[in-house]
């Protein structure tokens, strides 16, 4: 049986917040990103430990106990998380007492390793500071320097230096990614894609919940004024346009019985786009229908995984000059952003994972606007027999 790979982690300025002479649990904070990064790790099948000097204990700054926790905090925030740590092993001692536990001597990962069966060369060790870097090269394993905490001033030094230098947790966790096997048929990529997928849809859900029912108004109301429903995008998310228009003009599910709503889909006219693409250049295609098609009341929603597609933008622009309203469904930081009148960004630079959020999100606002509109199930059927 393989033995489960660990990632070995400094605690300040790696996992938390630096701060000088931490004594207080009340002052632990997560640095943005760590709790996202280690659940990323975690979902990849490593297990998570923090070696860490603490030498307050020993200069008696602080008691064991405060220490102990200190250390509680910092786990139930990251529990918080949907992180699990499983172990964390500090040194108490002072730099002058010379004991074989402080890093960058390897008498915490020779523990950690013990109580918790792994091998420390083959091992990841991620740190900000030299002896965190020192620490992880003395058993061989591949290290990791993050510029956070004290890591932006060393990231640039020649002496023994890390095997990688990445921003924070995040980039730690992608880079360790790539790095596992090849096959395509290993069980840790599909667990890393599937489960790194989900929690971008999971940030989404917590971040962005209230403006998806936004848009679904927004859209609800569209329909229920007798207006229609524009949608434009490229490539996949020209697919995801004719996808969501073919849910509001037959329906999401066949257990709900309901009306057509009118929706367009701006990418399926192959004549058109061919012939306006040709004569005139392809960032226009969906303005000149914009401009034809919309009238003041419809909505205009437009898809881009940059956030910054040239067709797209002139599409919502030239919306708002015909009096309609806008969504957006983007990824990036591109110059969508805050140009619509909803706008829906998914946190990640990963295009597959901005792709498979956008179905997701798709869905959502389909099955709140046919609910905002008809009602339950029972309520549809009665409101289609009427019609």
């Amino acid at each position: 049986m393989t033995r489960r790979r660990f990632v070995v982690l400094d605690r300040d300025g790696t996992i938390i917040v630096e701060r000088h002479h931490l004594s207080d649990p009340l002052q632990v904070e997560l640095i943005p990103g760590a709790a996202s990064g280690l659940r990323q790790l975690a979902a990849m099948g490593f297990g998570l430990v923090v070696a860490t000097n603490q030498s307050v204990v020993g200069r008696g700054i602080i008691g064991q106990d405060i220490l102990d926790a200190i250390h509680q905090r910092m786990s139930e925030l990251l529990q918080e998380e949907n992180v699990s740590l499983q172990g964390v092993f500090s040194c108490p001692h002072a730099p002058e007492d010379d004991c074989p536990c402080r890093k960058p001597k390897p008498g915490l990962m020779t523990l950690a390793a013990q109580q918790l069966d792994f091998d420390p060369q083959d091992s990841l060790v991620i740190g900000d500071k030299a002896c965190d870097i020192e620490f992880g090269q003395r058993v061989g394993a591949t290290t990791f320097l993050v510029r956070t905490g004290y890591g932006a001033q060393l990231a640039g030094e020649t002496t023994n230096p890390p095997r990688f230098v990445v921003d924070n947790l995040e980039e730690a966790a992608c880079v360790i990614g790539r790095l596992l096997p090849d096959d395509p048929q290993s069980s840790d990529k599909v667990r890393v894609h599937m489960l790194e997928s989900a929690d971008i849809k999971r940030q989404v859900a917590d971040r962005y919940a209230h403006t998806l029912s936004a848009a679904a108004n927004l859209i609800a109301g569209c329909f229920s004024a007798g207006g229609k429903l524009l949608l434009c995008g490229n490539g996949g998310s020209a697919a995801d346009c004719q996808h969501m228009a073919a849910e509001f003009v037959n329906r999401l599910t066949k257990e709900f019985q309901r009306p057509g709503l009118p929706a367009i889909a701006l990418t399926t006219d192959t004549s058109f786009l061919t012939a306006y693409a040709n004569d005139y250049g392809y960032d226009g295609v969906f303005e000149r229908q914009v401009q034809v098609m919309g009238r003041p009341g419809d909505v205009l929603l437009g898809i881009s995984t940059s956030g910054g597609s040239p067709n797209v933008i002139r599409a919502v622009e030239a919306a708002h000059a015909a009096g309609m309203r806008t969504v957006v469904l983007m990824g990036g930081n591109g110059r969508l952003a805050g140009m619509a009148n909803v706008t829906i960004p998914v946190p990640s630079r990963n295009t597959q994972y901005i792709q498979e959020a956008h179905l997701a999100i798709e869905h959502v606002v389909c099955y709140l606007v046919e609910h905002l509109l008809f009602g339950e199930k029972d309520g549809g059927k009665e409101k289609e027999k009427r019609s």
